[in-house]
């Protein structure tokens, strides 16, 4: 439902978009609408909506409530910086370094700041984790997971594939180690990760891109769904290797990585009209 959604709204309301304050530079230095991930929150919100108005009794209102909390605050976290970015340096030193040395507080520390707040409040409120430790590492596996989509959104489509990707590890992992309850817990995260891929195929022919309002919102309910179905030690395992990828971005390009990787290299060009050489 969410995929059909997506290439409707891009079909019929993508040329909304299309303003020039609404227009990035893709890789290949071409403008293009950058903030195509509005239909993601906007589509996962409606989901939300009529999934808990028909399951609640099966559904726990609470995470309901803490998914559009993210969805929301991501997406509107993203909306800022997206449309209202300052020139500073990339990443998590370079937008502390423009705070430090130029006094700026950026679009992107306003993110930072608000997305760790945001992953607390959303993870108290829901209940799902035990103690202060699991309420840390359980915000932490949000906010990382809204920031590691964000670094991987650097081609077209290359988010969404890293989306389906951990969508389907969670799916094979609550196949061989969930109960019966917890596939209705990947209901949250199949929203946005069906509406990212139902963007996908207008994003490989380059006419928009997600932007961080749609990258941050599904990476932040993927997130949330990791913690609902994941063991503790799942947990811990999620967290470092989120935490790993994270730090490795501010020395490392993954796009240099991805290139120099046969397989991987293969697996980001597919689709993509300008990239098959």
């Amino acid at each position: 439902v969410a995929l059909v959604g997506a290439l409707l709204c891009w079909g019929r309301l993508g040329l909304s978009l299309s303003k020039p304050q609404w227009e990035k530079e893709n890789y290949r230095g071409r403008l293009v609408v950058g903030v195509s991930g509005v239909f993601i929150v906007l589509i996962e919100i409606l989901i939300i909506g009529n999934l808990y108005w028909g399951f609640s009794d099966s559904l726990d209102g609470t995470h309901a409530v803490a998914v559009l909390i993210l969805v929301a605050a991501f997406g509107l976290l993203g909306w800022v910086d997206d449309t209202r970015a300052e020139e500073t340096g990339g990443g998590f030193r370079g937008h502390l370094g423009s705070v430090i040395s130029d006094g700026v507080l950026s679009t992107g520390i306003l993110k930072l700041v608000g997305g760790i707040l945001v992953s607390f409040g959303a993870v108290l409120l829901a209940d799902a984790s035990d103690g202060l430790v699991g309420l840390a590492r359980s915000a932490a596996i949000v906010a990382l997971g809204a920031n590691l989509l964000n670094l991987f959104d650097r081609a077209p489509a290359r988010s969404s594939k890293v989306a389906v990707l951990w969508f389907v590890i969670l799916v094979v992992s609550v196949v061989i180690w969930g109960d019966s309850y917890s596939p209705l817990h990947l209901v949250w995260a199949s929203g946005v990760v069906g509406a990212s891929v139902g963007l996908a195929p207008s994003e490989l022919m380059e006419r928009h891109m997600q932007g961080d309002i749609g990258v941050n919102a599904t990476g932040a309910v993927l997130g949330f769904s990791t913690i609902l179905v994941g063991s503790s030690l799942a947990q811990w395992v999620t967290l470092c290797v989120l935490a790993a990828l994270n730090l490795m971005s501010e020395g490392t390009s993954f796009s240099q990585v991805i290139a120099h990787n046969p397989a991987l290299d293969r697996l980001d060009r597919l689709g993509a009209q300008h990239r098959r050489t």
